[in-house]
């Protein structure tokens, strides 16, 4: 069933489609909060139809969820890094005006992170897979529960770490020091959990960071090194069915910067970039999103670092750039193999 064509659904039917079940003193609650949602999704695709938006709105599978649920899930906080900026690119010409690193069989299948806020360590797994695809030209299923169970988080940026929240370069550097292990070795349960000793699969030399809201290092490190990770504001996405996105930074929704959530790019066209999530294939554009580049060259204030940075000192405020401040924090793993 089209997302697009989700929003009359009967709460019983929404049930039936997604294959959820509650306890019965929870049943009401879930009704209310879907019949909310279910509001916001019609009023919304009635303004898309009439060409106010360019993207619209479904009944996804996050549609019961209260705000709080949903805020679990976008666990991700930006840290400042130890590793420097990397440098410019080197010139190669232009770029393509697209790039989709899922047809180059460069990117595995959508993950689900269920209700663990491990967004983050999806993020970071998929890189991994796509970067060590790209250096051995196989595509191997990696375990986000690696870094779930064994990242350590000293200095709490962005949560206490597992479903509490962490961060990719703190992933990517256990990807360096101990590697990942697969899938199949260590398969995720949703949950945090004691470092297990486990066999790594793919280990990494280091991480680079992009310049910091830069359209131009985003684009160029995505046509020619590969799917990059990215912290983006994700407060507007839960309803999300289809189109390109608008709306984090200005419009229907009033302002909100506050990245909290990590996700992978893989590609870009003129008007958008390619965003994989790890909300499941049920969740937007088959578990995609595209990200508007109308905001490239803009920049954003996201006033509440403490949500989205969690590392002290905190700072009042910080500038982020482009839709849902897709620019400000973007790296990838480097010198990728079997470990």
């Amino acid at each position: 069933m089209a997302a697009h064509t989700m929003e009359e659904l009967s709460f019983a039917e929404f049930q039936a489609h997604y294959g959820k079940s509650y306890p019965a003193e929870e049943l009401e609650m879930r009704r209310g909060v879907f019949e909310r949602s279910q509001k916001k999704v019609i009023a919304h695709n009635r303004e898309y139809r009439a060409g106010v938006h360019t993207w619209y709105m479904a009944l996804t599978s996050l549609a019961d969820q209260t705000t709080e649920e949903f805020a679990r899930l976008r666990s991700t906080k930006h840290s400042p890094s130890e590793m420097p900026l990397a440098d410019p690119l080197p010139p190669a010409g232009p770029n393509p005006t697209s790039i989709d690193w899922r047809a180059k069989g460069a990117v595995t299948p959508v993950k689900n992170q269920g209700g663990c806020g491990s967004c983050w360590a999806f993020s970071a797994t998929e890189s991994v897979e796509s970067h060590y695809f790209l250096a051995s030209g196989k595509l191997v299923t990696l375990a986000p529960q690696t870094f779930v169970d064994c990242v350590s988080n000293p200095h709490s940026c962005g949560g206490t770490g597992g479903c509490e929240g962490a961060t990719m370069e703190l992933a990517f550097n256990l990807t360096k020091t101990k590697g990942i292990a697969t899938e199949a070795d260590l398969p995720y349960t949703g949950s945090d959990g004691s470092c297990p000793q486990y066999k790594p699969a793919v280990v990494a030399g280091g991480y680079v960071k992009n310049p910091t809201n830069e359209a131009q290092g985003l684009e160029d490190a995505l046509a020619r090194v590969g799917p990059v990770s990215v912290t983006v504001a994700a407060s507007r996405w839960q309803l999300y069915g289809g189109g390109v996105f608008e709306g984090c930074s200005h419009g229907i929704f009033g302002p909100d910067a506050t990245l909290d959530h990590g996700v992978q790019a893989v590609g870009y066209a003129e008007g958008y970039w390619l965003v994989r999530n790890s909300w499941g294939a049920g969740w937007g554009e088959s578990g995609y999103i595209r990200i508007s580049r109308a905001n490239d060259a803009k920049t954003f204030e996201d006033k509440h670092p403490a949500d989205g940075v969690a590392c002290k000192p905190l700072p009042k405020s910080q500038t982020v750039g482009g839709e849902c401040g897709i620019l400000f924090d973007t790296s990838y793993p480097t010198g990728v193999k079997a470990a």
